[in-house]
């Protein structure tokens, strides 16, 4: 037998951000009688340069976007041959997630086997704001901060999805924010109407949801205040978001206004 063959690549699918101080990518292989320059390489996303090179008899190198990211005493096996085998990652973050190429070589043969990780990041601020623009119409907001990967916002009542939902998505340093926004008419809503926001970050299995209570009638102010970001990512959103902008700068004001008079 001269062949080296992988046997084993485990790559965790999900891991949480902030929750585990390191991952281990661990690549197993098998080699024959002829291990003549033997050397574990990892690519990340593709296979145009190596993040870890390790060259049995060597020191192990980490390069690229893992470069001061690895444990580089991290030993996956007594096996002189397979000693640096796997990656130890310190303190993963979201810009490492993608897939990872394992390939083994020595100068005759070689083997490779790819496994996608993500590190994901559940939402650091999660809003569900009801906003009456006149007696007759109610603009509803879901928005969401600091997610990765993107997140899903879907907008519903206990009985339907609503039609007409306008969906923002932006990427803020390298984590993502979400609205989603709707215009209803009074007439269309039960006299208390139960609005339902659901985050979803499918890769993760990941989900909450937000509720809020709305009473159709004389303009009222929400419990829940949009933030600037709110306003301009509503805005973005298109031809209504315009009037959604205008609309939260009305709410904030009067807020104010009804806050210096009490």
């Amino acid at each position: 037998m001269h062949a080296v063959k992988i046997v084993k690549v485990v790559v965790p699918e999900i891991i949480q951000y902030g929750v585990e101080d390191a991952v281990v990518l661990d690549c197993d292989y098998t080699y024959g009688n002829d291990t003549a320059g033997l050397m574990v390489k990892w690519f990340f996303k593709n296979k145009a340069r190596p993040v870890y090179q390790w060259i049995a008899s060597q020191k192990p190198q980490d390069m690229g976007i893992l470069r001061g990211r690895v444990d580089l005493t991290y030993k996956a096996s007594n096996d002189p041959l397979k000693m640096h085998r796997a990656l130890r990652i310190v303190k993963p973050n979201t810009d490492i997630s993608g897939d990872y190429t394992c390939v083994v070589s020595t100068f005759m043969e070689e083997d490779s086997k790819t496994k996608q990780m993500i590190v994901f990041a559940p939402e650091t601020n999660f809003r569900l704001v009801q906003n009456k623009t006149d007696d007759d119409t109610v603009n509803v907001i879901c928005a969401a901060d600091g997610a990765f990967p993107a997140p899903n916002l879907t907008l519903a009542t206990p009985e339907r999805h609503l039609d007409g939902v306008s969906h923002h998505l932006k990427l803020v340093n390298g984590r993502y924010s979400a609205v989603a926004t709707v215009t209803l008419l009074d007439a269309d809503l039960p006299s208390a109407a139960e609005f339902i926001c659901t985050l979803r970050i499918p890769q993760a299995k990941y989900a909450v949801r937000k509720e809020a209570i709305y009473y159709p009638g004389p303009i009222s102010t929400t419990p829940e205040m949009p933030t600037a970001a709110d306003m301009q990512l509503a805005a973005a959103v298109g031809s209504r978001g315009s009037s959604v902008q205008t609309a939260l700068t009305i709410l904030t004001l009067t807020t104010i206004a009804q806050l210096y008079l009490s």
